[in-house]
């Protein structure tokens, strides 16, 4: 018995988009429904895959987590988990997202004209099952088309055959793929160290060579024996499972399950960005291919345009007019603290003077503009107390705020902003310092009022 034939569906490896990547419909059967078990909140469905070429097997039929995708109003809808003869929809796995669909489903019979469709939100995999996710519960036995976001399919396999290429130009320079991700702007590869600026030119150049030259991307299915099945996932079963091989050319083998073009062509372009450290001395190369060149190219293109309107200069004087920027910044915030710090030492001498008066057992003071490190100037220049006790506060309405108590009677005077401000939060011994998320409308005056009106005892 075959393995499609003991599960009752193509399994994955040999899914219909996986022996025709370029498939856009299909008309297939519902073999299972069931609701969706997974409970409100996030399910483990990106799978960052390990390693390309450090042990020749670098994409596995799945790979292990890179982080965790929600499912589309899972809080509120319930969800079902239908599974079909075939598909077309790419169950997520080998670094690749998964694809996003439609179904049309004949609403009595196969004469009936009136058809009703059904969004496919994700796609997972289950051993050698794909199983697809959607808000309505399917018959089985029902006939449905099936179609594909096919703009969301061609943009993965760009990104994905893509970095297959720039895997293996990487790979002649001695620096494997340690991992993967296929982000939703971007994608990184994590190579063992950072590229010089000559490196990152020359396997620029390289790979977009490869990509002009038309290379033939092709897909295998060789003898098991044959495929090293280090980094399969370990619920997936190798006996009956199908191991696929992704060949470009004479230039890269690879174990692969997910979705490809058919040449190089197709990726267009590869653009290597900036390099993030990753662990250890690893470095993250960050990359757009395809489609993604020319929305990043407007996106960026359009950054600059601000930035010269902002800065009222020429495009290539912005880097010396951002230093400058920045260093007149840093000039003027070190200003800024030195001068606030005098206001605060002032104003401790005068809140001191209110107190030394002996007609207030409670002092406050508050200002808009200040923050936790102006009035803890005033706290420490005011320290040690000799009498009474003293609040400082800061920010304004709709805006975070500071808060530092401290003195002969904190307990009652937190307890009466609390009364009065509901996100205050903090604490401490021998007195009290905290921040306030937000002052809600009325809160800042009323606490004012509040703090104007208390009597505390000497």
């Amino acid at each position: 018995m075959t393995a499609a034939e003991s599960i009752g569906s193509a399994i994955v490896g040999a899914l219909a988009c996986q022996r025709d990547s370029y498939l856009k419909t299909l008309t297939t059967t519902v073999i299972s429904c069931k609701q969706h078990a997974v409970s409100a909140g996030s399910e483990s469905v990106n799978k960052a895959k390990k390693g390309k070429k450090s042990k020749k097997v670098k994409r596995s039929v799945e790979g292990k987590s890179g982080g965790e995708k929600s499912l589309p109003d899972e809080n509120t809808k319930k969800l079902y988990e239908v599974e079909f003869q075939d598909t077309i929809l790419f169950p997520e796995g080998g670094g690749q997202p998964s694809d996003t669909g439609f179904l049309t489903v004949r609403c009595k019979d196969e004469c009936d004209t009136d058809s009703h469709v059904i969004p496919v939100s994700h796609v997972k995999r289950e051993g050698l099952k794909a199983v697809h996710i959607t808000s309505e519960p399917i018959s089985v036995g029902a006939k449905v088309g099936m179609q594909v976001d096919w703009k969301r399919r061609f943009d993965h396999m760009q990104q994905h055959t893509g970095q297959h290429l720039l895997s293996a130009v990487l790979d002649k320079r001695n620096l494997p793929t340690l991992s993967w991700n296929m982000g939703e702007t971007t994608n990184y590869i994590e190579i063992p160290r950072k590229l010089s600026e000559q490196e990152l030119c020359d396997v620029s150049d390289e790979v977009n060579a490869l990509i002009t030259q038309g290379v033939p991307v092709s897909v295998e299915i060789p003898p098991k024996e044959d495929v090293k099945k280090t980094k399969m996932p370990e619920d997936y079963d190798l006996d009956l499972g199908v191991l696929r091989v992704v060949h470009i050319g004479n230039i890269d083998s690879n174990p692969c399950c997910g979705t490809h073009l058919s040449s190089t062509s197709q990726i267009k372009a590869v653009v290597l960005l900036n390099e993030a450290r990753g662990k250890g001395t690893n470095f993250r190369l960050n990359f757009v291919c395809g489609d993604r060149v020319v929305s990043f190219t407007r996106g960026e293109d359009s950054v600059i345009r601000s930035l010269v309107g902002s800065m009222t200069c020429q495009e290539q004087m912005l880097p010396d007019k951002v230093r400058d920027l920045v260093k007149d910044h840093k000039r003027l915030q070190t200003r800024e603290t030195s001068l606030m710090k005098e206001i605060a030492e002032l104003k401790a001498k005068e809140l001191l003077a209110d107190l030394e008066s002996g007609n207030k057992s409670l002092i406050f003071h508050h200002r808009p503009d200040g923050d936790l490190s102006y009035i803890f100037h005033i706290f420490k220049s005011m320290t040690p107390l000799a009498r009474g006790t003293v609040a400082l506060i800061t920010g304004e309405t709709h805006m975070p705020g500071a808060v530092i108590v401290f003195g002969q009677h904190v307990d009652p005077v937190v307890a009466e902003l609390k009364k009065h401000i509901r996100s205050v939060r903090g604490g401490g011994k021998d007195k009290f310092q905290g921040k306030i998320v937000c002052f809600e409308k009325g809160e800042l005056d009323s606490t004012l009022k509040a703090l104007q009106e208390l009597k505390l005892e000497d």
